[in-house]
């Protein structure tokens, strides 16, 4: 079907899809969310006419004008730019030109390598990197650096091989990165990582970008950090697989990036429900997911290119819509207001809820939490993750609401990849790191992630609705508490640790 005709009908959906419904009761209102329904919002928000709803591009477009369109059917509030649902933010597109180098330099000499043969780069905002090196140990210690990186180019040795867990992990490295001062991250790869696959990531990258403010991301050969490592006086056999800092003594490198730039306005969603209670009502609860995904990319073995994105993170966002829909159907709203977002730029790292947080429709304040989805249709059907139950009230909050809703079969597991650092991987930790007690559901990494086979077929939609309507309970008892949610020390400490 022509793409303006697949729009057509995808804002069709967006009306003809919700069902006007006035619930007595919260028991009444959580059956407004049905797997249904899930799958068909699921289904729009990853149909191949979107084209995996890249940031910027006009299936983005299209799926923010979907869920306007759902937010405008239920009856919610605009909250957005202008008396609209849309939040507008510029994104920076950056792209390299000119050539791109590293080269280390020491007693022994200059060491040049070669962009695309010994590494790839995800380039930052500026032009050029120059300092001593450090080696900061294994990948997954990247988050215990501290100030040892500050100022300094950072090494970190990266196992395996370039799957799904190696990305996840590379991505972990960097964004405990984003807040040690490092000049530059380097990767050292796996000596068994095949080297075609330096070219091929080298291609993919070379419009990519790291998240503002943090520094460029470079994956280098295993035999060239070797020979900048032996010219610092170091081993890289012996110390590979050991923990905390090591300076290369004498080593300086040099990573030289030229990037040209533009900006585009690229949208938000931002819908709200006001609170019932006058003096509640002035206090807001966030409920978020990320619409975005990460586009067109290479044919798989099947030739299909487009990353529909069908968990990551259509899920999500289908929760927020669920949980509005539910919302707006009771006869007297919760005490609280009620604020429903989805956004853009989470694949490029955080963006689209950064600019959230940075320019909010009410004072930040004011947000009391932030009840944040993302990938919550596969893996075991009665379990969801709460990624963050230590770090606020809200981790015995939500176990409660569990234990009160048995017929939900859901159990609601704690963090079971604390070394991937999850809590500052997706939207909440913007919401988190200006003071706002947070909770992150997810169900997990799958082998589809980030592929073309992310497909709304594999989606779990029964599950996707029990997690649906435990977000929605969850929200109730938030919005109807005499108190707002509370930090526990422990969340203070940690999320200190991660910002500073």
């Amino acid at each position: 079907m022509h793409m303006r005709a697949r729009f057509a009908l995808l804002a069709f959906i967006a009306f003809a899809g919700a069902r006007a419904t006035s619930a007595q009761t919260v028991t009444d209102a959580a059956k407004t969310i049905t797997p249904e329904d899930m799958h068909t919002r699921i289904g729009v928000l990853s149909d191949d006419s979107l084209k995996g709803r890249n940031t910027p591009s006009p299936g983005l477009t299209g799926a923010a004008n979907y869920i306007a369109g759902q937010f405008k059917s239920f009856g919610l509030q605009p909250f957005g730019d202008n008396n609209g649902f849309l939040q507008l933010w510029p994104y920076r597109q950056a792209h390299l030109r000119g050539d791109v180098s590293i080269e280390s330099r020491s007693a022994a000499g200059t060491n040049k390598l070669k962009y695309g043969d010994d590494f790839f780069l995800v380039h930052s905002d500026a032009d050029s990197a120059v300092a001593s090196a450090v080696f900061g140990g294994g990948a997954k210690d990247a988050a215990t650096v501290g100030d040892a990186a500050r100022g300094k180019v950072l090494f970190f040795f990266l196992p395996g091989q370039p799957n799904a867990e190696w990305q996840q992990t590379a991505s972990a490295t960097l964004m405990s990165s984003l807040h040690n001062g490092a000049k530059a991250i380097i990767l050292v790869l796996d000596p068994a990582f095949p080297a075609q696959i330096i070219g091929m990531i080298t291609q993919q990258t070379a419009e990519a970008r790291v998240p503002p403010g943090a520094p460029p991301l470079i994956g280098m050969t295993y035999g060239k950090a070797k020979e900048i490592f032996a010219a610092g006086g170091q081993n890289l056999d012996a110390l590979k697989d050991k923990s905390g800092t090591t300076a290369l003594n004498g080593v300086t490198v040099a990573v030289k990036q030229p990037v040209e730039s533009n900006e585009e306005k690229v949208p938000n969603v931002v819908g709200l429900i006001p609170g019932s209670d006058p003096k509640l009502k002035d206090e807001y609860i966030v409920f978020s997911g990320h619409m975005d995904h990460i586009g067109v990319g290479k044919p798989d073995e099947r030739g299909d290119s487009i990353n529909n994105g069908a968990d990551d993170d259509a899920s999500g966002s289908s929760v927020v819509m669920a949980v509005a829909q539910a919302f707006a159907s009771l006869n007297v709203p919760p005490k609280r207001s009620l604020i429903f977002l989805t956004v853009s730029g989470e694949e490029k790292g955080l963006l689209g809820s950064d600019f959230f947080v940075n320019h909010p429709p009410i004072a930040i304040s004011k947000i009391v939490a932030d009840v944040n989805t993302d990938m919550i249709g596969r893996n075991n059907p009665d379990t969801v993750v709460a990624i963050g139950q230590d770090y606020s009230s809200l981790g015995p909050l939500v176990q409660a609401v569990a234990k009160a809703h048995p017929e939900l079969h859901l159990k609601v597991a704690p963090d079971l990849w604390p070394e991937e650092g999850l809590f500052f991987r997706s939207d909440h930790f913007n919401f988190a790191k200006n003071n706002v007690p947070a909770i992150f559901f997810t169900t997990g990494l799958h082998a589809d992630y980030h592929k073309p086979s992310d497909e709304v077929d594999k989606i779990d939609t029964d599950k996707a609705a029990r997690i649906a309507r435990l977000v929605f309970y969850l929200g109730n008892e938030i919005a109807n508490a005499p108190s707002p949610p509370k930090w526990t020390a422990k969340g203070v400490e940690e999320v200190k640790k991660m910002t500073q």
